[in-house]
């Protein structure tokens, strides 16, 4: 005679997991949340907005002239090719500021040297009354 078991019987499930149902809708709205700002229409992106000139260079920006300051790694002074020596340098920028008060100076220091002689040369560019400079370094010039 068989034996009939309870518990191979079959029963019909009533409960559902909610679990995996509220993980779908809180990732659906975090989704909807990101994407609402992106799909509003905005004029704005719409069109491109019209490119803007660029300022007009001023007199208290743009320099009238420059020239270019050589200091080479024996830290010898080239003023626009005429070699001077370095104690003359200051003397020599203030003569030149009071005949071109607007001129800017291009610095082109020599890659070895110390950081100290370019903080030398921007103060004595300073004490000249030099405002308009710009510092760039080189090697051997050719």
């Amino acid at each position: 005679m068989k034996r009939h078991s309870n518990r191979h019987q079959l029963r019909l499930i009533t409960e559902i997991s909610i679990t995996p149902l509220m993980d779908l809708v809180l990732v659906l709205l975090f989704v909807f949340l990101l994407a609402a700002p992106l799909l509003k229409a905005d004029k704005g992106m719409l069109t491109p907005p019209a490119p803007t000139p660029p300022p007009a260079p001023t007199s208290a920006s743009a320099p009238t002239e420059m020239m270019t300051l050589l200091v080479n790694n024996d830290q010898s002074v080239t003023l626009n090719g005429a070699m001077m020596a370095r104690a003359d340098l200051p003397v020599s920028l203030k003569q030149l500021v009071q005949r071109k008060p607007g001129i800017g100076i291009e610095v082109r220091m020599h890659r070895d040297l110390q950081v100290q002689q370019l903080v030398e040369t921007m103060q004595m560019l300073e004490q000249a009354g030099i405002q308009k400079t710009t510092v760039t370094t080189h090697a051997d010039e050719p």
